[in-house]
């Protein structure tokens, strides 16, 4: 019998699903703890939050403020939103 490695689930902050970390957009503060960003690479030191590539998941998180709330930050980014849609214009491109 084949041994599966171990697969990292991770917590949608907009939808509340549990997902494979590898499918999830992670985002992390900047220096100062103060406002949220796009971690791309998702190797960022500190604590990091983690949502569905999806717009309407996105949209949940920032209505209900449950990324400012896990990442215990002030704000996000202005250019947060234009990233995140870069972003995923960029994964449909690859598939």
């Amino acid at each position: 019998m084949a041994r599966r490695g171990h697969v990292p689930f991770r917590l949608c902050a907009g939808c509340g699903r549990r997902v494979a970390k590898r499918e999830l957009v992670r985002f992390t503060v900047q220096g100062d703890g103060r406002e949220v960003v796009l971690d791309r690479e998702g190797a960022r030191a500190g604590r990091g939050a983690y949502l569905c590539a999806s717009f309407s998941c996105f949209e949940q998180a920032l209505k209900k403020k449950s990324l400012l709330r896990r990442l215990r930050a002030a704000a996000v980014t202005p250019d947060l939103k234009e990233d995140f849609m870069r972003l995923l214009e960029n994964a449909g491109k690859k598939e």
